[in-house]
């Protein structure tokens, strides 16, 4: 049952997808009789949480007893778990793909062949395409020959962590900010390719950005190496006249004790390299608390701070170019009382919750250990506590990614003067995008007035991961980008008067003011007109090039060969398609073409992702083209 896969680390858009597209050959075994249909989609909806779509360009396999059906029926669900497992390890896989061909598999009775169209991902190797399809073929048979023995969903869950999941998240190492950012910029038309290790391009030529998990290329090196050291960070900004906590570096569990007489009670120790606060101890008021703090965070970092507490809450403001998008209120894990069951009996419950779902999309269990235990002491209650409707018993001190926690939304209530110094503090690391977590009692109030301070400046925060996070996200993308991040781009199919063409092109974007560049597979012009010298052959590897480049405001493509019949564009859309009525040869020497009826595919192709089409021949004998823009 293995798919048989292209092998070419890129792809191109070729019309059938949202996203550049391999074609790839899925082999099904058999297919099982009287399958129970909405058995098979409650278990897909309940145990993967797999919303199931309607096919796409009206393909439409029913679910009736004739096998070309219930084989169609079949694939398309293949398709949408390969998607969602890809998902699941935060590869961007938007949309399942297309079912091209069915028939039979004459060299297998009673097997079937399937030719669909899905979603490739630059720099991800055709090994790792293959197992997820595997994965997904043998999930959906499994499941449609007998929901029943599925009941069970563990060992499952384990066996794709471990044998699909993990592998696919180690090609792409995405983190988790990556997925939701990318899902914002495919639903709002702005145009991104992997580069590969996780870094992408969004927007194209002067639009150009580059974007590794939360960070942007526009971030200052400096400025993150330093944000990153929470000593170094903390007296940059007292020199800048910020609020910053007052601690010490120590090098040993003495000299931990002896800093209590300078910084009195309570302390914070932590590491002063580590995020999300690992290693982190509040709420130390004794001797033996601050020894025992100091060794789990000597065990993270050789970098020890014992830190003066202040009182409040932790409080992330999201900061993108100068501006505070939101600002939410940290409170540590809880569960929430109702007035009728115990402690114990909640957080049973918000666990079974949790172990219902897949287990890639559940949060940190709810713990009962023992700083669970000392967190509800502290409140007066215990495990068999039944805490009154609608009071929350929290079971750890602190936030934390490793804990997970409670974010109140406080972004209408902020107070100005404390919007304004975590503008200041990104600015002052030069970030374009961080997350700077101020300690306050009372965010609504200036941080003068009720001793706030800057806890940490974060150059990759979490994004897309709460409510307030994912609502900003076109937002951020606003800031970061230009519209959406497109720039005009111009096709003329043809031979030799189709670069002429695509000169007249060239000069009317100049007249416009915008810096256009010329393309064909063998010659590009920069903006001047002048001969672009280039490494790359080729008019796929040369536009991809432009598209990179932040010189390049408007392009125009040459199209005088069936190369993208083969392999696709690097673009998902054209404004303007124009034709010389000449044809296009042969991409590879040797090759022999019907270069009309190439040359009719091509435009038949383009035409697809076209704005507007212009092929009148008159306008050339003239001398003179009309141009559109």
């Amino acid at each position: 049952m293995s798919p048989m896969t292209q092998t070419t680390l890129f792809a191109g858009f070729r019309g059938r997808l949202r996203q550049p597209e391999q074609t790839l050959r899925l082999q099904l075994s058999h297919c099982p009789q009287a399958i129970d249909w909405p058995a098979l989609d409650t278990w897909l909806r309940d145990k993967l949480g797999l919303a199931l779509q309607s096919p796409l360009q009206g393909v439409a396999f029913s679910t009736e007893p004739h096998p070309v059906n219930a084989v169609g029926a079949l694939f398309w669900r293949i398709l949408q778990v390969a998607a969602e497992l890809q998902r699941a390890a935060r590869m961007p896989v938007f949309e399942p793909g297309q079912i091209c061909a069915l028939q039979a598999d004459e060299a297998r009775p009673g097997g079937w062949l399937a030719d669909v169209s899905v979603v490739h991902i630059d720099y991800v190797p055709a090994q790792s395409t293959r197992l997820v399809y595997d994965a997904a073929t043998l999930l959906v048979l499994g499941v449609a020959a007998d929901p029943k023995s599925f009941s069970t969903t563990e060992p499952l869950y384990q066996q794709l962590e471990a044998k699909v999941l993990h592998p696919l998240r180690t090609v792409m190492q995405m983190g988790l900010s990556t997925l939701p950012l990318l899902t914002c910029a495919q639903e709002s038309g702005i145009p991104w390719r992997h580069l590969g290790a996780g870094l992408f391009q969004l927007g194209w030529g002067v639009h150009r950005l580059h974007m590794q998990h939360s960070k942007v290329g526009s971030d200052s090196a400096i400025g993150v190496t330093v944000a990153q050291n929470k000593g170094i960070a903390c007296e940059w900004m007292r020199r800048a006249g910020l609020p910053a906590p007052q601690h010490r570096r120590v090098a040993n569990e003495a000299e931990a004790v002896a800093t209590q007489a300078v910084l009195g009670w309570p302390l914070v120790v932590k590491p002063a390299d580590r995020d999300r606060g690992e290693g982190v101890t509040v709420d130390i008021t004794t001797d033996a608390k601050l020894r025992s703090a100091y060794r789990q965070a000597a065990q993270l970092s050789s970098q020890v701070l014992v830190e003066r507490q202040v009182t409040g809450v932790c409080h992330r403001l999201l900061v993108v170019r100068g501006k505070v998008l939101y600002a939410v209120k940290r409170m540590p894990v809880a569960v929430q009382g109702d007035g009728q069951r115990t402690v114990s009996e909640l957080i049973a419950a918000a666990n079974a919750v949790q172990l219902a779902l897949p287990s890639w999309v559940r949060e940190p269990l709810f713990p009962s250990d023992t700083q669970a235990l000392d967190c509800l002491q502290e409140a007066g209650w215990d495990l068999a506590s039944v805490p009154p409707a609608g009071v929350w018993a929290q079971l750890r001190r602190i936030e934390s990614t490793q804990w997970g926690g409670l974010d109140e939304d406080y972004s209408a209530t902020l107070h100005p003067d404390n919007a304004a110094i975590a503008s200041q503090a990104a600015a002052l690391f030069d970030l374009d995008v961080a997350g700077i977590d101020i300690i306050s009692p009372d965010i609504t109030r200036p941080w003068h007035e009720n001793g706030a301070i800057i806890n940490e400046v974060n150059s990759a925060p979490m994004l897309g991961q709460s409510d307030s996070s994912r609502r900003t996200l076109p937002q951020v993308l606003r800031l970061l980008l230009s519209g959406p991040g497109r720039i005009p781009v111009d096709v003329c199919v043809g031979a030799s008067q189709a670069l002429q063409m695509a000169r007249q092109r060239q000069n009317a974007w100049r007249e416009q003011g915008l810096a256009c560049h010329v393309t064909s597979h063998n010659v590009t012009l920069d903006a001047s007109g002048a001969v672009m010298a280039m490494a790359q052959e080729g008019l796929f590897a040369r536009c991809t090039a432009l598209l990179g480049n932040r010189a390049v405001a408007a392009l125009v493509l040459v199209v005088q060969t069936d190369e993208l019949l083969d392999i696709g564009l690097p673009i998902d859309a054209v404004d303007l398609l124009l034709s010389s009525g000449e044809p296009i040869a042969a991409w590879c020497q040797g090759k022999s073409i019907d270069s009309a009826a190439r040359t009719e595919k091509m435009l038949a192709h383009l035409q697809r992702i076209s704005g507007k089409y212009e092929a009148d021949a008159q306008l050339h004998e003239v001398g003179s083209l009309r141009l559109e823009s």
